[in-house]
């Protein structure tokens, strides 16, 4: 089960990384905050068909876990997804894609506060080399310098709050995940979610309007709501039962090279030598964190 665990989470990464290609082919027609709850939407729908032929959905939960399903679905996802968009806004997507790698430690530190969990001198190492690898491949076209420019101060810590709250998510949904299906929190915590989604859409209703970018813009919504938010949830939350919240850090790591692959296949970049370097040291960290080192007798 361990196995097939690091099976789901490392999908789930890799279509994480897939996604940025599709958001950015979304935005040409559609705004932000329209296309998250409309990728939401889709990913709910198919989760209810899932579950209604599987057992049902489950609405009920005792006090104490309906709690946590509300401030994971307000605070680590709904909340790290609207302040991406703003702090981009405001400072820059280069920026953004730099202050995002924070979002491992961040799981470390909360595994460790909120969940107690021991973490290994491997994981610190796998960490420290998947955020190396990270810094390769994303500061080929995001200049560190840029971070310090007075006019994107305020987005760049909105971008740093960002990933914080991502770091968020795994350690809030772990106990979630090891109590009930993966499908059922997964799904309740973006029903809960909706309460900040739905004024953030309505906002944006004055820069909606009709155009060749909106069909396209449409599908590729469709495709991020089937493989990132439906697909790619579910699977990170399925891990999730079999792996501690620490041990998933690192492969956040994998999104960026995902990333390139995707650009590459589907943009035609080339893939660097900068890309390379850091896709094997972000390899070789994943591998130091899911490493058992046998024990003698």
């Amino acid at each position: 089960m361990r196995s097939t665990a690091i099976l789901f989470i490392v999908l789930a990464n890799v279509l994480g990384g897939l996604t940025y290609t599709a958001q950015d082919l979304a935005l040409e027609g559609l705004p932000f905050a329209t296309i998250t709850f409309g990728r939401n939407l889709v990913a709910m729908l198919m989760m209810a068909v899932w579950m209604q032929r599987s057992g049902g959905i489950t609405w009920r939960y005792p006090r104490p876990h309906f709690t946590r399903l509300l401030i994971l679905g307000v605070v680590a996802y709904a909340a790290p997804l609207l302040l991406g968009t703003i702090g981009t806004d405001w400072s820059t997507a280069a920026n953004g894609s730099i202050l995002i790698l924070f979002e491992p430690c961040a799981i470390l530190l909360f595994a460790r506060i909120l969940l107690g969990e021991h973490i290994r001198r491997l994981q610190f190492l796998g960490i420290a080399l998947g955020l190396a690898g990270g810094l390769f491949i994303v500061l080929r076209d995001a200049p560190v310098d840029g971070l310090f420019v007075e006019q994107h101060l305020a987005g760049n810590l909105l971008l740093l709050l960002h990933a914080v709250l991502w770091g968020l998510y795994s350690p809030i949904m772990k106990p979630l995940a090891v109590q009930y299906r993966a499908m059922d929190v997964t799904f309740m915590s973006m029903v809960l979610s909706q309460v900040v989604m739905v004024p953030a859409m309505l906002l944006e209703a004055p820069t909606w309007s009709a155009g060749p970018a909106l069909a396209p813009a449409l599908w590729w919504t469709l495709a991020l709501g089937v493989l990132g938010s439906f697909a790619g949830t579910v699977l990170w939350t399925a891990s999730l039962k079999h792996l501690k919240a620490s041990t998933v850090a690192p492969f956040v790591f994998l999104q960026p090279v995902a990333g390139v692959l995707a650009d590459a296949l589907g943009r035609d970049k080339p893939v660097t030598a900068d890309a390379i370097v850091g896709g094997m040291l972000i390899g070789v960290g994943v591998v130091c964190v899911i490493w058992r080192p046998k024990r003698s007798a």
